[in-house]
């Protein structure tokens, strides 16, 4: 809804959005003033009819008492006035405009008094409960579709409750009438008052109307004055500000459609001046960068054939010192070569004397293993006694359980000897698993021993081989350090012919640059000058398209003078 209305009033006119404003604001107000102004009518009547229903209420209360106490005696001379008294009331309240009926009710049932028998409406079975509970009281029902103001009292003297009926339409129809005035009064006023303001706001909105229309004219290219078409001095003072505006704008635009004249004029001439100055400038910078070219080809080869000539001096000198290093080298080689071939020769004893090391070593390692065998069948004979000595003392303690108690001794005997020959045999298995665990180790042994001699042998063949090998590379060795020494001497003459070809390659290139450098500062000398016409070029084209420019721009415009002349 808000960018709805945002929209709306985007596209909407200032006088459209002021009546909008100025129309709501009035409507409002009017119907704020003529809706609370009914409502507290309204309420003022509902009071005061409330107030005086129970008035009456109470008033007929009293009235009865002292019918009541009056004719005691005669009950129904009593009914008699008191249906009088009441008929009174109805007729009074009728001349105020008040349409009454009037019951009572007794144990849930309703009877009508005379004077309203007939006119009573169906009165719901939980009012009358309600009305009996409360006993007094007042309360507003709607009945059959209309609203009843109904006020009741207890009254012993018809041993029930008094109940007086009121329609609120028969009292409310002054308000309501009351109501319909309002209304016709509220669109008279906002008729009324949107004319007045529709006037107003035309009046206020005709004159920046006008303004806006003399601007968009402006936009176009016409310059006028306007003349405002109203007395508001706001608005005034803002055409009389336009129009000052314009008279200097156009002041200002006459002044430029001066100095474009005279610019394009200035510029023709530059233009002209510029384009003669810059073709001598071409022709000139031609003949330069031919000599340039020139030059700098006598300047590159000079500089190429000074630079190979130190190039090789440096390669020379640099083979020399490599030379040299290469010398110092094969020399540190031989040494070391040297030095080597007695290290190869301790390293062949060595190897030697570690081979008859482990020979003997390997044959050591199989005398133990011979040893672990015999142990192991002196072991195996322990265990064969053992066994024998187990069977002797099992017979003998056969023998002594047949002899009774003379053989308990040797029952005892025969014991420990069976014990001692079970620890023989289990001291035996021990021995025989140690035995065996030796035997494996010592194997093992023997195998790396063995291992250890064919490795032996092996690194001995590579050292007696190494030292064959040295010894050619140590003949080698000094048939290089031969030829470096020849080599060198040839390099150390070549080197006394390169100063002579260096001094005469460096005098070239100091004649080819002296040459180069003249025509390099002729070149940039033309080049900046030809800049500097290409510039004053571009600045007379430049002036002649800005005037151009301008007059066209100016010429859109059309003034009040253009118009009188």
């Amino acid at each position: 809804m808000i960018l709805y209305l945002k929209k709306f009033f985007s596209k909407t006119s200032f006088r459209l959005r002021l009546l909008i404003l100025f129309i709501s604001l009035t409507v409002f107000s009017i119907s704020m003033v003529g809706i609370i102004s009914y409502y507290q009518a309204k309420n003022i009547t509902l009071d005061t009819i409330e107030e005086r229903l129970v008035s009456e209420t109470e008033l007929m209360g009293y009235i009865s008492e002292n019918l009541h106490f009056t004719y005691i005696s005669d009950p129904e001379y009593f009914m008699q006035q008191l249906n009088s008294n009441i008929r009174t009331q109805k007729e009074r309240l009728e001349s105020d405009g008040i349409d009454s009926e009037y019951v009572y009710i007794r144990n849930g049932d309703v009877t009508a008094f005379p004077v309203s028998e007939g006119e009573i409406p169906s009165i719901p079975t939980s009012l009358i409960a309600e009305i009996e509970e409360n006993g007094d009281g007042q309360v507003t029902r709607s009945i059959d579709g209309e609203e009843y103001t109904i006020s009741f009292q207890t009254m012993d003297e018809v041993s029930g409750t008094y109940v007086v009926f009121v329609r609120n339409a028969s009292f409310m129809s002054p308000i309501t009438n009351m109501g319909n005035i309002i209304v016709l009064i509220i669109i008279a006023s906002v008729l009324v008052s949107v004319i007045l303001l529709i006037k107003f706001i035309k009046s206020l909105t005709t004159p920046l109307t006008d303004l806006q229309a003399t601007m968009k004219e402006v936009k176009k290219g016409n310059f006028f004055i306007s003349s405002p078409k109203t007395t508001i001095p706001e608005i005034m003072s803002l055409h009389n500000s336009y129009n000052i505006m314009m008279n200097y704008i156009q002041q200002v635009l006459q002044e430029m459609k001066n100095s474009t004249t005279s610019l394009q004029a200035t510029g023709n001439q530059l233009k002209s001046s510029s384009t003669l100055t810059l073709q001598s400038s071409e022709e000139l910078t031609n003949s330069i960068s031919i000599v340039n070219d020139g030059a700098k080809q006598t300047a590159n080869s000079s500089e190429n054939n000074l630079r190979t000539t130190v190039e090789m001096k440096g390669k020379i000198e640099e083979l020399i010192n490599n030379m040299n290093n290469i010398l110092h080298t094969s020399k540190k080689m031989n040494s070391t070569a040297n030095r080597g071939e007695k290290s190869i020769k301790k390293l062949i004893s060595t190897f030697e004397d570690y081979e008859r090391d482990v020979d003997e070593l390997t044959k050591s390692v199989e005398g133990v293993f011979r040893q672990s065998l015999y142990i192991s069948e002196l072991v195996q004979l322990i265990q064969k006694v053992s066994e024998q000595t187990k069977l002797l003392s099992l017979n003998a303690s056969i023998e002594a359980a047949r002899a009774g108690d003379k053989g308990k001794g040797f029952a005892v005997v025969a014991n420990e000897i069976g014990k001692l020959a079970e620890q023989s045999s289990e001291a035996a298995n021990k021995i025989t698993n140690s035995i065996v665990h030796m035997e494996e180790l010592t194997a093992n042994a023997s195998d790396e021993c063995k291992q250890m001699l064919v490795n032996s042998k092996n690194n001995l063949d590579i050292a007696t081989g190494s030292k064959s090998e040295l010894n050619y590379l140590m003949s080698e060795i000094a048939d290089t350090i031969t030829t470096i020494v020849d080599i060198q001497q040839e390099l150390h003459s070549l080197e006394s012919y390169l100063p002579v070809q260096k001094e005469s390659s460096e005098q070239l290139v100091a004649l080819s640059q002296q040459t180069l450098a003249s025509t390099e500062e002729m070149l940039t000398s033309n080049k900046l000058q030809n800049e500097q016409t290409n510039s004053t070029l571009n600045t007379g084209m430049n002036l002649i398209q800005l005037s151009t420019s301008l007059t066209k721009i100016i010429n859109q415009f059309k003034f009040e003078s253009d118009n009188n002349k």
